[in-house]
């Protein structure tokens, strides 16, 4: 396999020192690695979880019971073998931290182009090393990025959906497996408004979703749990802050059609001992088909209540292509478990012309305290009558499995 066009590039300079690009990367992610810093913008995960030191061998057994997770396997035929996915998107081997991993393909006609940016002499040296370097940095960087985003879409997108994410090749995973995480959240985490948060009921007086959320935060701490950040869709959000009953909280009768500003939202969330929110504005690329489109990996419907600052780990495996190189692959370790790899294809290969940027890793995020994590949809299902509690008084949320029905999951 012939190795990386960018080997080609020599001759060039860089504050008067002979440029090697490859190698400068490698040596620009090793130092990133030394200090524990990310090269690249941060990731929710990044904020709440700290990376392990990558392992030779930890199995997937080996985390639940470590962590308390539960991993669904993918169904296959009887006498077939088990699927193994060699193209974009996410993937899961057997008894094993799951492996993601995506490549780009750079074609001919622009590999034509950079080589003709470096053979132009009417370019000075300068501009030819900055457009190679920004063509350079562009591949490494959604290579290292796409795999850091899997992190986010699995946090987000169990914690926002009662501690379950959910891969599925038609919907989310393209070229992957069906392939399912359940964190096991408690039980008592799990909770339903009694009443949807939409203006029409907090206009009948139903509910006024500041005070029900001041009530949830207090009987967490009654149960030990310490909320110290609200997440939130960017949508329900605005709703919550826009809202006639926390206009009338902030402002009163006389001027309760003025907008409330974020600081008076804030102020009003501190003095109602609610912690401050976060917005998730999170959306991911996907391919399918060759055709691109956007998911949202959060749940607008839930907001989720977390500890304040780092909840876990994301715990890294050493990836295969580090115990085992391929003769004329580039690869350079990117920090966190994640492996950059460069090749070209052509002929020799019986392949098209093309350079290939792979980004690849095996990473499982393990949180360390789900029971300090609790899931509250406040939109998006039926309301039924009115939960009350052992007295008869009634209450402003279900359990989900008072609400599905499921007494054998109600704590007595």
């Amino acid at each position: 396999m012939p190795q990386s066009i960018f080997n080609n590039f020599k001759g060039l300079h860089k504050d008067g020192k002979p440029l090697d690009f490859l190698a400068t990367w490698k040596k620009t992610f090793d130092k990133a690695s030394e200090r524990n810093v990310a090269l690249f913008q941060k990731t929710f995960t990044d904020n709440w979880f700290t990376y392990g030191t990558p392992q030779m061998s930890l199995t997937a057994e080996g985390l639940v019971g470590k962590y308390n997770m539960r991993f669904m396997a993918t169904l296959i035929g009887n006498e077939s073998p088990t699927p193994l996915r060699r193209t974009d998107g996410f993937d899961i081997w057997t008894k094993e931290i799951p492996r993601v991993g995506h490549k780009f393909m750079m074609h001919a006609r622009d590999l034509r182009r950079i080589q003709e940016i470096y053979e132009n002499p009417r370019l000075t040296e300068a501009s030819k090393v900055r457009e190679i370097e920004k063509t350079l940095t562009g591949q490494m960087k959604d290579a290292y990025l796409g795999c850091k985003d899997v992190m986010d879409f699995i946090v987000l997108n169990s914690w926002s959906n009662f501690g379950v994410t959910r891969f599925v090749p038609d919907l989310n995973n393209p070229g992957g497996r069906e392939f399912e995480i359940d964190y096991q959240m408690p039980e008592v985490n799990k909770l339903i408004s009694a009443h949807t948060f939409t203006s029409a009921n907090t206009k009948a007086g139903k509910v006024v979703p500041v005070l029900v959320l001041a009530e949830l935060m207090s009987d967490l701490r009654s149960k030990g749990i310490e909320p110290g950040e609200l997440l939130m869709d960017q949508t329900l959000y605005s709703w919550l802050r826009m809202d006639a009953t926390t206009r009338l909280l902030v402002h009163g009768n006389d001027k309760q059609a003025q907008v409330v500003t974020k600081t008076e939202f804030d102020s009003l969330l501190s003095e109602n001992e609610i912690p401050t929110i976060t917005v998730i504005n999170r959306k991911m690329a996907i391919s399918a088909d060759g055709k691109l489109s956007t998911i949202t990996p959060y749940n607008p419907n839930c907001i989720v209540i977390k500890p304040k600052g780092v909840v876990g780990e994301i715990q890294p495996a050493v990836e295969d292509n580090e115990i085992l190189e391929e003769a004329g692959v580039t690869y350079m370790n990117a920090g966190n478990g994640i492996r950059i790899a460069k090749w070209t294809t052509g002929e020799s290969t019986n392949q098209v012309a093309a350079e290939y940027t792979q980004g690849s890793g095996r990473l499982i995020p393990v949180v360390e305290e789900i029971g300090q994590i609790v899931c509250f949809q406040v939109r998006g299902f039926e309301e039924k009558d009115v939960p009350v509690d052992a007295q008869g008084n009634e209450r402003e949320y279900w359990t989900k499995a008072e609400y599905d029905g499921d007494t054998s999951l109600v704590e007595g």
